[in-house]
């Protein structure tokens, strides 16, 4: 599918779906108060069997685009959202996460003027029975580190997007790796000061050793094999001054 050279909306939001049924209702609910003539929506599902797909016909009028095919993972329904879409700015939020329609709305009111590229708010992470929510703010320069920026709330130039497609090769860090890349290219960042999604943890993304495996691979790929060992050792001595910095303060206090 060839992307559209159209941008007659200032952002299309892409949700991208398969077997959401328990969790893609509060999805829809926080996208229609951002709905408007110049927000598009694109739902891409990869043939849900779950009753997810009885639940996007309830939505459907809010939904500009449908796409239901099979696809081969996550970021290859990614990319024929991307394609699909005529938003200046293009918005992942999934069928799991919610947007915060007020930070949604702050960022819209500045995007019309935009020039940066990349414009990221923060993204609320929700709490367990053992853990605090947190709030997750991009740091663009970590990139280097191997710490992406929080993908719902990542507001980003379709132009961009189309010319650092994701990796489908990837099932966890294609994201991290458009990041990195657009950020070795030049690419121009914008952070605000607003909380504009709440993430989930769960599914894929938390499967923490395969996403490690593939951070490394991106970094290696990207950056080769002495500069990544050059910033992974910077990383390692700044956290390990941190940790006496706070030990000496527990120690003073």
């Amino acid at each position: 599918m060839m992307a559209s050279n159209m941008s007659d909306k200032l952002l299309t939001i892409i949700t991208v779906t398969r077997n959401c049924a328990r969790t893609i209702e509060r999805t829809l609910k926080s996208v229609a108060p951002v709905k408007s003539d110049d927000v598009e929506y694109i739902v891409v599902d990869g043939v849900s069997y779950d009753g997810t797909l009885e639940i996007l016909e309830k939505y459907s009028g809010m939904i500009d685009r449908f796409i239901c095919e099979p696809d081969t993972g996550i970021y290859n329904a990614m990319n024929k959202g991307i394609a699909a879409s005529r938003g200046r700015f293009v918005l992942f939020i999934n069928g799991d996460d919610e947007l915060i329609p007020d930070g949604v709305k702050k960022v819209l009111s500045i995007l019309p003027d935009c020039r940066e590229q990349i414009v990221c708010a923060a993204t609320l992470v929700a709490g367990s029975e053992t853990t605090p929510p947190f709030s997750y703010a991009p740091v663009p320069k970590r990139l280097m580190f191997g710490d992406s920026l929080p993908h719902p709330s990542s507001f980003i130039d379709r132009q961009l997007l189309s010319r650092f497609p994701y990796r489908e090769d990837l099932k966890i860090a294609s994201d991290f790796d458009f990041f990195l890349r657009a950020f070795l290219a030049g690419a121009s960042f914008r952070i605000v000061p607003y909380l504009s999604a709440l993430h989930h943890p769960g599914g894929v993304s938390s499967n923490h050793k395969r996403r490690k495996n593939e951070v490394c691979l991106v970094l290696r790929d990207r950056l080769g094999w002495q500069r990544m060992l050059y910033y992974q050792a910077i990383h390692v001595f700044i956290r390990g001054m941190r940790k006496i910095a706070a030990w000496f303060g527990m120690k003073t206090s």
